[in-house]
């Protein structure tokens, strides 16, 4: 069989009624199942192209465009002179793609601010349980870093990445902090025009959230991460033509 004849014989992982995926969708397909079905973990190495090649039945050129796509997503790695290996878990490529996504108007902008707010307000209870005093004098010294930048009129984001992020630390949930980040990340990408909060304003809502943290009542910090969040939507809706 001619290696032609061999990629059109090759069976898709899935079927749907009518449809049947394209080639190099069915290799990155086979390729997945492949790291599942063997067991294969973050930094183990993947066979080379053309033992994959030979497993599945198509062109090694067929293997390395289905490697470089999963490479795309966060799949796999490719190491110079050393191989393919599986990737550890990572939200980190789809910050190329979700700003994007973002671009199409205030509305998908808005929506991401509230699956934050959602998330933040919701596991705020489970956070407050687990910070620890190391954390609390964390909090308390970025807040001092804002109260200072927000007097010398500095602006303070990178201290309001930092404060979400400590916030939550001690959960010891890296996909909830990856997850937190990446929305971070993709809201200053997508609305780089958006009207600038007050920094004293930004200060005093996340006081009012640490203070709500320490005084132990879910309800009342819900509330305060909430609240925080009104601004950002406000802002929002300001940057809509």
């Amino acid at each position: 069989m001619d290696e032609r004849s061999r990629e059109s014989s090759v069976q898709p992982a899935f079927k749907r009624v009518g449809t049947v995926p394209p080639l190099h969708k069915t290799v990155q397909d086979e390729i997945r199942h492949y790291i599942i079905k063997r067991g294969l973990r973050p930094g183990d190495p993947l066979k080379p192209e053309a033992e994959l090649a030979r497993l599945f039945g198509v062109s090694r050129n067929s293997v390395r465009e289905a490697v470089k796509a999963l490479e795309s997503t966060g799949v796999l790695e490719t190491r110079r002179g050393s191989g393919v290996f599986v990737r550890d878990f990572s939200f980190t490529p789809l910050l190329d793609n979700l700003p994007y996504g973002l671009m199409q108007g205030p509305r998908a902008l808005g929506e991401l601010v509230a699956l934050r707010k959602a998330l933040e307000s919701g596991m705020i209870a489970d956070a407050m349980r687990s910070l620890t005093p190391r954390s609390v004098d964390s909090l308390r010294e970025v807040l001092a870093g804002m109260r200072a930048a927000a007097d010398r009129h500095e602006e303070i984001a990178e201290l309001d990445r930092e404060f979400h992020r400590l916030l939550f630390a001690d959960l010891g949930n890296s996909m909830l902090l990856q997850l937190f980040d990446l929305f971070w990340v993709a809201y200053h990408r997508a609305a780089p025009t958006a009207p600038h909060r007050d920094p004293e304003v930004i200060h005093e809502l996340h006081a009012r959230i640490l203070d709500a943290v320490l005084s132990g009542d879910p309800e009342r910090a819900r509330e305060a991460v909430r609240q925080h969040y009104v601004g950002i939507e406000e802002r929002v809706a300001g940057s809509a033509p």
